[in-house]
């Protein structure tokens, strides 16, 4: 018989951290792509659109995910009989570096459709009491290693709202963030909520570094 040693398969090119990345954020209206890479497994130019969203802190973006259940208990046992799944949900968060006339049409809620089509213009916005209601999608690019040992992550979050917000300070020793959190929705026209893809340069979906 094979040992634990003999049967191990483990393979630390599939150890991945993912130090650039990118974040775009698009009206609801806007086009999804249909494939997430080309024939030479790079990943797709943002979509018409999509705007990128600059410099994320150093922690990134960070998924959660919750998941609620029911349990069925009889008097004959101790243990729950079954257990029924009543609710899951899914959100991410992020802290964006760059305070620009995207990011800050973002934290008043504002859809893509009235950002300034540079993001470095001037800027002014006024709290809107609808401002809530903004309903966006996302893509995310990310990119483990370089060259031939690069590999690629999408992620495609098809209707997204932002459901809480960070604090933000103005000093001399904090970075101003705009701090948002996003609750991730089922798309009802397209019938799914979030999709992950992977590949990679050399057509093997490993890397190193």
């Amino acid at each position: 018989m094979p040992d634990v040693v003999d049967q191990m398969v483990n393979d630390n090119r599939n150890v991945h951290k993912w130090r650039r990345v990118i974040l775009a954020l698009a009206d609801i209206t806007a086009d999804v792509p249909e494939a997430f890479f080309g024939s030479d497994g790079l990943p797709i130019a943002l979509p018409t659109g999509y705007k990128n969203m600059g410099y994320v802190t150093t922690d990134g973006i960070a998924h959660s995910y919750d998941v609620s259940s029911d349990d069925t208990d009889m008097l004959q046992d101790l243990e729950p009989v079954r257990s029924d799944t009543t609710s899951r949900g899914h959100t991410f968060q992020v802290a964006f570096g760059e305070t620009n006339g995207w990011t800050k049409a973002l934290a008043f809620g504002k859809p893509v459709a009235h950002w300034p089509t540079d993001k470095n213009a001037a800027w002014i916005y006024d709290d809107d009491p609808d401002s809530g209601d903004t309903y966006y999608r996302a893509i995310t690019l990310a990119q483990d290693g370089v060259g031939a040992s690069a590999v690629y992550r999408v992620e495609a979050a098809y209707r997204i709202k932002v459901t809480d917000m960070g604090d933000r300070s103005l000093n001399k020793s904090d970075v101003e963030e705009v701090n948002r959190t996003f609750t991730i929705y089922r798309d009802p026209v397209l019938g799914k909520s979030y999709t992950e893809a992977q590949s990679a340069a050399a057509g093997v979906v490993v890397a190193g570094g």
